[in-house]
């Protein structure tokens, strides 16, 4: 896929330092890497925001040229082979989906996330290009769109958002899905609509399909089904997709979706269901609460749009207050990041159907290589924490904090990387770039 220059180059007056950067970063990443085999405990020197800026663009990079998929616009959740041909070969196949093997969500396959990745990543064009208004950026979230479209009105069940498509014919899928899919969907068109990159026609769809979203929940989402969103073959027997009477960390995605519809499409119904739920979704949200950090920054990412949207003085002080407890408990995985070692050199070749099953609620699910577990814990999971830092609308971070993120922006060696983790180290670079709490280089 051609990535236009304004996009994957610094400006022209950056070129000249663009390739020493990353050396000098890779350099220092081996000297780390030396000093932790001997057992030294070594911290990185300082680096440039020039420096930061060329390993912002090292992710985007990887992030276009070996998970996304041009055939359905979709973003992956690990590499498969670094032979290009075949980074993505281990993927489901039609025939697999057809059986539902090897179980209902798709875990471990490869395509298990697709949602939650692509509403990621429109968040972090749209943040990019509020920081940069380089327009370059805008072919770019129309693919992300595409993809976000298609896991939204393929399914012949109305409103059922789809985990992720098979490349091999841009259509088989799975037929389970869950609430983090669905904040993640919903959230990321949201950020579109809103963005000066999205153009009328664009924003009709945009209407239309969270539409069917916002009445899929209320026609689904009841005492009767116990608040199950629904499996699109209309069972609710589902494990992940239960959106009301749950924990903390999950109790503000539903008024979080119908606020949002109300948003987008200017009903008043979905705004009355919004404030049907919002009091004890406000009140629930501040209690006891998950440790693992995709679901608290899941939880913070409907909490920023409960925040943003909200006109009761006393319901937004409870999304406020909601939403600093949440960042003082993702804080502590920021440290992770210094576990991060790079890859050795070798080839690498995935393919879940060769992995041990194990079972997971009564699902048979392939286990993950450790290096595919090293890079959750090292990369995702730290930027994870840090987003949920930055959602906050009083971003602040100490300067332990601001240290920890420049260092697990630039310690990753982003052309090995075989893990969607640095989908949020991005993520991370890219609002703290928008909030001014990282600078973009100099254009002199």
């Amino acid at each position: 896929m051609p990535i236009p220059k304004s996009v994957l180059q610094c400006s022209r007056s950056h070129r000249g330092e663009f390739a020493s950067s990353v050396v000098r970063l890779a350099t220092a990443a081996a000297m780390i890497a030396a000093a932790a085999r001997a057992g030294i405990a070594a911290e990185p020197p300082p680096v440039t925001d020039r420096q930061l800026y060329a390993k912002a663009e090292e992710a985007w990079q990887a992030a276009w040229q070996r998970f996304y998929d041009d055939r359905t616009h979709l973003f992956y959740d690990f590499v498969c082979s670094d032979d290009p041909g075949q980074r993505l070969a281990g993927l489901p196949t039609p025939e697999e989906t057809a059986r539902q093997y090897p179980n209902r969500n798709g875990w471990g396959t490869g395509m298990e996330d697709c949602a939650i990745s692509g509403g990621l990543m429109m968040s972090m064009v749209c943040d990019r290009f509020e920081a940069t208004r380089d327009q370059g950026l805008r072919p770019f979230a129309q693919k992300v769109f595409a993809g976000l479209v298609l896991l939204g009105t393929l399914s012949p069940s109305e409103g059922f958002v789809i985990r992720g498509v098979c490349p091999a014919d841009g259509r088989s899928h799975y037929g389970e899905s869950s609430r983090d899919q669905y904040t993640w969907h919903v959230y990321g068109l949201w950020r579109y609509y809103r963005s000066p990159l999205s153009q009328p026609a664009e924003k009709e769809t945009i209407k239309k399909v969270l539409t069917a979203v916002c009445a899929r929940l209320e026609r689904n989402v009841v005492a009767a089904h116990d608040y199950h969103i629904g499996r699109e073959d209309g069972s609710f027997d589902g494990l992940v997709d239960k959106m009301w009477e749950n924990a903390a960390h999950e109790v503000a995605r539903l008024p979080m979706i119908y606020a949002i519809g109300a948003d987008v499409t200017g009903d008043r119904h979905w705004a009355d269901l919004a404030r049907h739920y919002a009091p004890e979704a406000a009140e629930k949200s501040k209690g006891a609460s998950t440790k693992i950090p995709y679901a608290l920054l899941q939880q913070q990412v409907s909490l920023e749009a409960l925040y943003e949207l909200e006109t009761s003085p006393e319901l937004k002080r409870q999304w406020l207050e909601a939403m600093r407890l949440v960042a003082g408990r993702s804080q502590g995985f920021l440290g992770s990041c210094r576990e991060y070692r790079a890859p050795a050199a070798e080839a690498i070749h995935f393919d879940w159907r060769e992995w041990p099953l194990r079972n997971s609620s009564g699902y048979r699910v392939p286990t993950r290589p450790d290096a595919l577990v090293r890079e959750d814990r090292t990369i995702r999971q730290p930027a994870e924490a840090a987003l949920v830092l930055l959602l906050c609308p009083e971003p602040s971070l100490t300067p332990e904090q601001l240290g920890l993120v420049k260092r697990m922006i630039a310690q990753v060696d982003y052309t090995k990387v075989v893990l969607y983790g640095h989908y949020y180290t991005q993520a991370v670079y890219w609002r703290a770039a928008r909030l001014g709490l990282l600078k973009l280089p100099d254009a002199r």
